[in-house]
């Protein structure tokens, strides 16, 4: 994003770029979903859980080639850090709304958000020197 953008502004380029991704998933045909689906494969985080049809799908529209991908803090954990410059890649991410204090919630509705993601070509390794310090500040 423009860092010269305001929060709001920042805020409804994110939804815009989410909504144009949704519409390109939109006008796939039957055919073509087959086709991409084996084209994608199986995408997974990299904490190896599977990613849905249409966030592999979003992220391919995105990135050509995207393999394996995490968040910022899940690249740090796994000794790779994210390379100056890089733009994140937007997936939906699913929740719940949390019960309030003394709520039961067994039936609390889905929704989604936007997460942002990076793809492992996207992230190097962290340096000797970083891993070092890392571990001795204990934020490994």
């Amino acid at each position: 994003m423009n860092k010269n953008l305001t929060k709001q502004e920042a805020i409804e380029a994110k939804k815009a770029k989410m909504r144009e991704l949704a519409d390109m998933f939109s006008k796939l045909s039957e055919a073509e979903r087959v086709e991409l689906s084996n084209q994608l494969g199986s995408l997974r985080t990299i904490e190896g859980r599977p990613l849905s049809f249409k966030n592999s799908a979003l992220l391919y529209f995105q990135r050509k080639g995207v393999s394996i991908v995490g968040g910022f803090q899940q690249w740090k954990k796994a000794g790779r850090i994210v390379k100056k410059g890089e733009k994140s890649l937007l997936i939906f991410c699913p929740a719940t709304k949390k019960p309030k204090e003394g709520e039961v919630s067994e039936d609390s509705p889905l929704f989604f958000f936007s997460g942002n993601v990076f793809d492992i070509s996207q992230t190097e390794p962290l340096s000797p020197a970083e891993t070092q310090t890392r571990s001795l500040v204990g934020n490994a």
